[in-house]
């Protein structure tokens, strides 16, 4: 089962959509991304966004400009419940007690489940 919703790089460049208050043309990705990148691998970066439906592009003149399909709090809201789902589709209690399990060590993270779970 595939966990991953982004992979790093498409993830940096969902990361600069995200911050951007304009659509950008993919130079602009570019120059913001780090690292050295060639403008082909942001093209095709830019493009498997757009056909996942991540980033959304409108030409405007000769360029096309990128923006991100949702916001940051929505994209991840809808990724992160079909990992879970499926995750506790697959293993059930298991997937449920290592989620727990994972947050033991960290009390702030435990304090927050619990009091997320007494607001429901």
């Amino acid at each position: 089962m595939k966990t991953d919703m982004l992979g790093p790089l498409e993830q940096q460049v969902m990361e600069i959509l995200w911050n951007s208050e304009n659509p950008l043309k993919p130079q602009d990705v570019k120059n913001l991304l780090k690292g050295d990148y060639a403008y082909t691998t942001v093209m095709t970066i830019l493009k498997r966004l757009t056909d996942k439906n991540f980033a959304c592009r409108k030409l405007a003149g000769k360029a096309f400009l990128y923006a991100p399909c949702h916001c940051r709090e929505d994209f991840v809201k809808t990724n992160l419940s079909g990992i879970y789902n499926g995750l506790v589709h697959s293993y059930g209690k298991l997937a449920i007690s290592q989620f727990v399990d994972s947050l033991k060590s960290n009390n702030e993270d435990l304090e927050l489940l619990k009091n997320y779970l007494n607001k429901k």
